[in-house]
């Protein structure tokens, strides 16, 4: 229909510049001093921009994925210029657009790809976007998931084995939500964040079901909003009363009102 506007998520690709070669400047005794760094990098990015309302994911520790609607390009540019200033690298960042968060990541790794290899020396601070979505359109889905019985496990069996069962549903969840054009983040402990298109709860438990065989059930709460902070909150929010229904495993339970 003419003058409908179709929803769209706005996805950044934050990649720090020349980080392999540079790294290997810093001697052997480097480890420790990188893992700092890219603690200390992650929380001063998920603080710039949760500050606007957007949400940071690890993807690798040298790149993170972020959902940035309603966060222009020039609001990206200052919190570029941030870091640099803080830090003893640079970053580039590419904001990618589409119906689906999967394919909005493929638009934003492809403008960065064109831009110069993550590995030269030449590609400093650049910040690449097709187009930024309006708000009017925007459109955020989170699906906030953890792994029922992981935290009686701790419990029972050694800690290294709790983490092979986690990251084994991990994999099984990135396959399953890249398969519906969706992107899955490990979030700490046994929760996972999942940021999908516009996907019914009832749909999102029949996948689940078809696709985790780790032998744990789920359970999910989901959140839609124009941000994706809120729609995080609201997602949270259904899945704490999911976790209060105690006879629940997947969280079909009737959602909070949408919100910004």
């Amino acid at each position: 229909m003419i003058g409908v506007k179709k929803n769209k998520v706005q996805v950044t690709l934050i990649q720090i510049d020349n980080y392999g070669p540079w790294t290997s400047t810093l001697g052997t005794d480097r480890e420790y001093k990188l893992q700092i760094l890219q603690a200390e990098l992650y929380s001063s990015l998920q603080k710039s921009f949760a500050a606007k309302n957007g949400l940071v994911f690890f993807n690798k520790f040298d790149e993170m994925l972020a959902v940035t609607n309603g966060i222009s390009r020039e609001e990206h540019k200052t919190i570029q210029t941030s870091v640099q200033e803080r830090f003893p690298f640079t970053l580039s960042m590419s904001i990618g657009v589409d119906a689906t968060p999967f394919q909005a990541h493929v638009r934003a790794s492809r403008l960065l790809q064109m831009a110069g290899s993550a590995q030269s020396e030449l590609r400093r601070s650049v910040l690449t976007a097709d187009q930024t979505v309006e708000m009017d359109e925007a459109f955020a889905q989170i699906v906030h998931l953890d792994v029922d019985g992981i935290t009686n496990l701790t419990d029972r069996i050694p800690a290294f084995e709790t983490s092979l069962k986690v990251m084994r549903s991990y994999v099984d969840l990135m396959s399953a939500f890249s398969r519906l054009d969706s992107l899955l983040f490990y979030m700490g402990g046994d929760n996972f964040m999942g940021v999908t298109g516009e996907l019914t709860d009832e749909f999102i438990a029949h996948e689940l079901d078809q696709h985790v065989i780790n032998g744990l059930p789920l359970k999910f709460g989901v959140g839609r909003a124009q941000t994706a902070r809120r729609a995080a909150d609201l997602a949270t929010m259904n899945l704490e009363r999911v976790r209060q229904n105690r006879g629940a495993t997947y969280g079909i339970l009737p959602r909070l009102r949408e919100g910004r």
